[in-house]
């Protein structure tokens, strides 16, 4: 999942909204403060927190989420995507608007061929107008300009459109595929498929560095809902760890992929993989300063 930084847009005059956009509330976590540091040799992750992640809008209960989708599948408009995957764009976008994220979520496509091996039928993709129906319909922060749910949502009104399409497509081939988890290595491994750098900002990198936040919460955790402080700060951590342990492995993504083979064929039920046979953490934090 994406979410917006602090810079300021200037949008495009606003037409009417298509549904009654009063944002849910996802209730926003505190991390927590007495967890250990330290990875045992093996490791369960329970997939079940995961399976959220393929409801409707986010949402702990998907009814009402379910609703808006069933709105905004009638409303907007429908557009040729590829084999059995529809894209669905707000009528408030001008004709051909889609024409540029087609061309992206092509790339998105070769990019997880070529970097995961991965190739998932296509999903259903939304096309918003602006961050503010996204939002809307979802059980997401409201920093939030694209997730995955199943289908790939994005807003269209952004320059970061590619890079948030790439992104979101990683979590579509991984979770196609039964890896839901851990945490980490999910957002870690969609930022570095869409080659994001905003992560590499000297200072967040040195606070993780110095204080990174305890293992279980980077297994666990659902990113969008954290605080939006602590979410970036996942996010720079799980970037991170997998660029540390995909440079350490030799083999890359593909080679972080097997080490955590056992947890995606366990994706019905617990996963479990071996920390210790990925990146040592004192390892990570010192391969953290050779990060470019």
């Amino acid at each position: 999942m994406l979410t917006q930084e602090s810079e300021s847009h200037s949008p495009p005059q606003r037409p009417p909204p298509l549904i009654d956009q009063q944002p849910f509330e996802p209730p926003l976590a505190d991390l927590p403060t007495n967890a250990s540091t330290a990875p045992s040799r093996a490791r369960r992750v329970d997939q079940s927190a995961f399976r959220r992640r393929l409801q409707p809008g986010l949402c702990p209960d998907p009814t009402e989420a379910s609703q808006i989708r069933e709105t905004l599948t009638a409303r907007f408009r429908n557009e040729n995507w590829a084999g059995a995957g529809r894209l669905y764009v707000d009528p408030r976008l001008p004709e051909g608007a889609h024409l540029p994220l087609l061309h992206y979520l092509q790339q998105a496509e070769r990019e997880t061929i070529a970097q995961l091996g991965l190739d998932p039928e296509p999903p259903d993709v939304f096309a918003y107008f602006d961050k503010e129906l996204l939002v809307a319909a979802a059980c997401t922060n409201r920093n939030v300009v694209a997730y995955y749910d199943g289908a790939l949502h994005v807003v269209l009104d952004r320059e970061d459109v590619q890079a948030s399409v790439v992104h979101e497509y990683a979590h579509h081939a991984l979770m196609s595929h039964g890896i839901l988890g851990p945490a980490w290595a999910q957002e870690g491994i969609a930022m570095l498929i869409a080659r994001e750098a905003w992560w590499l900002d000297p200072a967040r990198l040195g606070e993780v560095r110095d204080n990174p936040m305890p293992l279980e919460v980077m297994e666990q955790s659902i990113p969008y809902t954290l605080r939006p402080e602590q979410s970036v700060l996942f996010y720079v951590q799980a970037a991170s760890m997998v660029a540390c342990m995909a440079r350490g492995n030799g083999a890359g993504l593909r080679g972080l992929m097997d080490a955590l083979g056992a947890s995606a064929s366990a994706a019905q039920g617990d996963g479990s993989y071996d920390p210790s046979t990925i990146l040592d953490p004192s390892a990570w934090q010192g391969c953290i300063d050779g990060l470019p």
